[in-house]
């Protein structure tokens, strides 16, 4: 499992860092819209959409919503995704004391339209992240880069620190592997890889603190991402999202706290590091 998990991971890290760095906007946002195609397809099975027909369906109405709204609504893609993040938030404090259903295989049309406040969301924030212009530099691929790799320090720095001193669950009725300690070894890794890239983006102390701030955010927001995703295939019965991966399982396994992360930290940049610049 380990050797196919490597074997998978490897080459979909390179071709993500290539699509990020090497190509322009246009081209990632298509890329992202294939990502939301296939988690589309994903959600409606954890929704309870048994026909795989109607789960393509559902996919590619989710991919036309997220394209449509860029194409041709572009001045109400920040309210979608400011809808996304205050979902996100709301949700946060509900999986603390969320205790999941029995699995059942009824249509749950009430998960089915969640899809389209986040993952429309997600794909729009990562286009604009991506394409940020600071000054007369083009810097949103490694911002875009940073803001995921946030999430990836955060996953390791919460394994690790759960591993050693993990005691108290985080959400023992979700995912009773996560503790809260964990989730203060991510936030701690999280704040230093952030000072890190505040340095090498030549940021200004108080530019610097605020980011970190930021970066603290966003891991937990991320963590709800990561619980609301487990509270879904519990209620579903199932252990994977799909197995579009190899030794990963589905897309929305391994975008999961991405979904979240993503909206938060575009909204939190715009009103804290650079102001307006959207």
């Amino acid at each position: 499992m380990l050797y196919q998990r490597i074997l998978t991971a490897i080459p979909l890290a390179a071709f993500v860092f290539w699509i990020i760095f090497f190509q322009p906007t246009t081209v990632f946002f298509y890329f992202i819209l294939f990502v939301v195609l296939v988690s589309g397809y994903e959600w409606a099975g954890l929704s309870g959409v048994n026909d795989k027909v109607l789960r393509c369906c559902f996919a590619v109405v989710v991919m036309l919503v997220s394209w449509a709204i860029h194409e041709f609504a572009s001045s109400y893609a920040l309210w979608s995704i400011y809808i996304a993040v205050l979902w996100w938030f709301s949700i946060s404090f509900y999986l603390k004391i969320a205790k999941p259903k029995s699995p059942d295989a009824r249509l749950k049309l009430d998960k089915l339209f969640i899809a389209f406040v986040i993952l429309p969301a997600a794909a729009l924030a990562m286009q604009k992240i991506h394409s940020l212009q600071i000054g007369f530099d083009w810097q949103g691929p490694a911002w875009l880069f940073y803001a995921l790799a946030l999430v990836w320090v955060a996953d390791i720095g919460a394994y690790f620190a759960g591993k050693k001193f993990g005691k108290n669950k985080l959400a023992p009725h979700i995912s009773p592997g996560k503790t809260k300690e964990g989730l203060l070894g991510g936030v701690v890794a999280t704040s230093i890889y952030t000072l890190i890239a505040s340095y090498y983006f030549e940021l200004d102390t108080d530019k610097a603190i605020l980011l970190v701030m930021l970066s603290v955010i966003v891991t937990f927001i991320s963590v709800s991402g990561d619980l609301y995703m487990s509270f879904l295939k519990r209620e579903a019965g199932l252990k994977d999202s799909g197995n579009i991966l190899p030794g990963h399982g589905g897309m929305l396994d391994r975008i999961d706290s991405v979904l979240a992360a993503m909206p938060v930290f575009l909204i939190g940049f715009n009103w804290w590091v650079y102001k307006d610049i959207l």
